[in-house]
């Protein structure tokens, strides 16, 4: 019963929409497998939130490199981290990191979201049983500053990397 309380919910909410605060009260893992330790409720200053589907598939391993290659190029722009957040759990989450290239980048953070309650909260989660085992991320991409979603970039299908890809979000800074 309380997974269809929560269904009825997350529609009756509906995803996270431009001016709108981001206030999920989830705490998301980066090292630490046990305990989350990253608040993206609270963040000072200029952020990306990338949501990514799942760690390791074709698409968002060719999605994510084009904000780890340009991250000075955010940076210049003003954006102070780049958060990829997936539904993944914390040891996968670092092991695709490390895959990308991305250990040494001290402003692309990878978060784990190992129980979906981030995505959930923002409502941008959706159904992917059938090919990604279970709920799952939409792609997506918030400019966030001061805690306040100053611009949305939601694809409609997960698999397409137009509206979220790193060049068209740096046109839009």
């Amino acid at each position: 019963m309380s997974g269809l309380v929560d269904k009825i919910k997350s529609a009756a909410k509906g995803p996270i929409k431009e001016g709108g605060k981001i206030n999920t009260k989830v705490l998301l893992k980066e090292h630490n497998p046990e305990q989350g330790t990253v608040d993206l409720d609270n963040l000072s200053g200029r952020n990306l939130i990338v949501g990514v589907p799942g760690a390791f598939t074709p698409p968002c391993s060719s999605h994510v490199p084009g904000y780890v290659t340009n991250a000075s190029a955010f940076i210049e722009k003003g954006v102070e981290n780049i958060y990829i957040v997936t539904i993944n759990d914390t040891f996968t989450t670092n092991a695709w990191r490390e895959k990308l290239g991305a250990s040494n980048e001290s402003k692309v953070h990878f978060l784990s979201d190992d129980t979906g309650a981030f995505t959930k909260s923002l409502g941008l989660d959706f159904d992917a049983t059938g090919l990604l085992g279970g709920v799952r991320s939409q792609r997506y991409v918030l400019i966030v500053e001061g805690g306040i979603v100053k611009k949305a970039f939601v694809e409609s299908h997960a698999p397409d990397i137009t509206v979220t890809s790193a060049d068209n979000v740096l046109k839009a800074l």
